[in-house]
Order: C-alpha cells, then structure tokens, then sequence
C-alpha cells in the first residue's frame, strides 16, 4: 500500500490507475512520521501482524526484504531495523555527515535504552504492528522514527538489528526532503526529552502503566502509597521521617531520607510526612528544644571542653567575630544543641513509632474485615 503524503506533481494520479492498490492520500504534506502511523493503523485494522518499511532514497535494495521476512519468523515481537553494514555493488562512499549522525545516534540510543543499535537512523525496518501501536508514539515527521526505537525498548518491545546492504547514490543524485535545521531541531527536542526522562525519572517510573509522562507519574504515586505499608513498616517509615526531621543536619534531612527509605525498603511518603514536621515555621522551635534536652543530657564541663577544641582549630578572626556577638558560649550551646538534638529525635522518632503502629494496625485489620465480608 502507498501513501501519498500531499505530493504535487501527478504522483497521486498515478497511483489510482494501478489495480489493487491501496492507497491513503493526505491533500498537504504531513510528514513522514504521519504517513507511516496512518500506513500502521490502515494495516493493523485488516488483521496484517508486521509491516515492513523502506525508504525510497535508493539506499536499500528490495532483495533484502527476505532477510525481513526471516527475521520475523525468528522472532515476531521484535521491531527490526536494519544495519547498513555490507557493501552493495556500485555504491558511492559514506558521507561523512551520515557516518557522524550514524554514531551520534548509536550512543544516545544505547543511553537512554541501554541497547546496542549501531544504525538507528536507518528506514529499512519490519515493525510489529500491535506492540507499535501501544508506544503512543505520535510525531508526524523524520523524528517518528527515533521516538518509536526509544518507547519501544522502554515498553518491552524487543528493538534488534540485522545486517543489510548499503548503496549510496553519487552526491548528484541523492534525493531528499531532510530540511538540516528545521529537522535537526525537531530530532533534538525528541532527544532532549529522552535524555531527562532517563535522568531524573526512575525506571520505575518507565515501567509504570500508561503512555504519557502524566500518566505514568499518577502510577508511581500509587504505586508509593501502597508500597511497603504493612503495619511494622509504614509506622517505621513514620518514625524515621520524624528522627531523620529533628536531627541536626538541616538541609541534608530529605536526600538522606530518601537514600534510606530505599535501603530499608520504607514507605517513601510517610517518611516525607514525618519528616515535614520540621518545616520552617516549626525549625524554631525544635532548635530551642533541642538545645533544652542538651542542657540536661550534656554536662557543662564537657561542652567547654570541645568548645575550647573548637575554638583552637578556628580561624582568628572568626573567633574574634565570635567573641563580639553579644550573646555569650556559642560554641557550648552548639555542643548542646546538637547532641541535645539527636537525644530527642531519636526519643520522637520512638514516639512516632509507639503512637502510630496500633492505629496502623488497627486500620489494616479494619481493612482486612471490610474486604473479607466483601
């Protein structure tokens, strides 16, 4: 079947004087990315099962559509692209251009999929029309052909390679309708997404149902509000928020948090509940109570003895700074705010646990009736 994505010239007439030949017309040029997506779904909707795309630049030979064909009956699942490696008869040397776009392309896509594909950027593929169809891949020109490879490696679909000829025109005849900076853009905001989907987001993330970033987030959050919620754990996932918020190394509470949630295998929102209790408006007033319990749990002696340690491995003029504050046993009250502090985190982050594990677990036992009588 052919598409005729808006040409201007008698090609759509053509096309209609050939006998059983199906043809799908777009009165304006949409791109290659649409003509294909609406070849998929015309193809999918009459029970076909693979389709198998060539460009028609000159640079493929139709005698390796069998090496196709094998590979589908090797293995079906898989989206296969071709791997412009042997040499055809007659062919014009490489661009350089090609060859730099060729590795360019390699290495980004084994970044963000983790897949060795040497030639992402060739056209010669056999796609398998059901799993393509659940990528949601909807770009309508050259960059179709990127986005596709990436969603479906991060779907599950199998993305191999095989070997196939390689035939350049001579520079005087090749045709093409790559547009270098419109295009290039265009390829480079799908790599850019690519790139920050893969960094800042956890593979979890990817493996979640649904086909939008949107979609995908709502999953997660789900997925973290039931995850590791038994009794033990949710009240523990609790309580080490509530320590790790009283604990002195404001600034550095929630990335530690975060690290140990995932070591522990905690709830990670009810660690973020807990450890909001040390919100800015509150900060005050654990830092006053931090340096109360330090005052009864450290005694006076020891806090002016590692002052005076302190004090000897400091600057000068900080000291001097320090001595024309008008409060006085600055470095003392530290002592006793941070030891004082640790004293009662860890006496709160046990009062979190104790409070919250019989409510907790009441709740799940509540829970476990409502769906037994269910």
């Amino acid at each position: 079947m052919v598409v005729d994505d808006g040409s201007t010239d008698a090609t759509g007439e053509i096309l209609h004087t050939i006998r059983d030949l199906p043809v799908i017309s777009f009165s304006v040029n949409r791109g290659k990315g649409a003509a294909l997506r609406a070849a998929f779904e015309w193809a999918l909707s009459r029970d076909f099962t693979h389709a198998i795309t060539i460009d028609a630049d000159g640079q493929h030979l139709t005698a390796d559509i069998p090496l196709f064909i094998d590979k589908i009956k090797e293995n079906p699942r898989a989206l296969w692209i071709g791997d412009r490696f042997l040499p055809a008869s007659g062919s014009a040397g490489e661009p350089l251009r090609s060859r730099f776009g060729r590795r360019f392309g390699a290495f980004w896509y084994r970044f963000y999929t983790g897949i060795p594909i040497r030639d992402t950027q060739c056209g010669f593929r056999a796609y398998p029309l059901a799993a393509v169809a659940t990528t949601g891949c909807k770009r309508d020109r050259f960059e179709f052909e990127i986005e596709v490879l990436i969603l479906a490696a991060w779907r599950g679909v199998e993305v191999k390679s095989l070997p196939i000829h390689l035939l350049y025109q001579p520079e005087e005849e090749r045709v093409s309708h790559f547009r270098p900076v419109r295009d290039f853009i265009r390829l480079s905001t799908v790599n850019a997404r690519a790139a920050i989907t893969r960094i800042f987001f956890p593979a979890k993330l990817l493996d979640a149902p649904g086909l939008s970033i949107r979609e995908k987030i709502v999953a997660l959050i789900k997925h973290e509000l039931r995850a590791n919620t038994s009794p033990a754990r949710a009240s523990l996932s609790l309580a080490l928020g509530v320590f790790m918020a009283i604990l002195p190394i404001h600034g550095f509470q929630v990335v530690t948090l975060m690290a140990l949630t995932f070591l522990l295998r905690l709830n990670r929102p009810l660690a973020l509940v807990g450890v909001s209790v040390s919100s800015a408006p509150i900060l005050p007033l654990w830092i006053a109570a931090g340096i109360g319990v330090g005052n009864i749990v450290v005694p006076s002696t020891l806090a002016a003895s590692l002052a005076s340690v302190i004090e000897s491995n400091l600057p000068g003029f900080f000291n001097e700074w320090v001595a024309n504050l008008p409060v006085r046993g600055v470095f003392e009250g530290i002592i006793k705010w941070f030891f004082g502090s640790i004293v009662l985190a860890a006496l709160c982050g046990a009062a979190a646990f104790g409070i919250s594990y019989p409510l907790v677990r009441r709740v799940a036992e509540w829970r476990k009736g409502e769906n037994g009588r269910r």
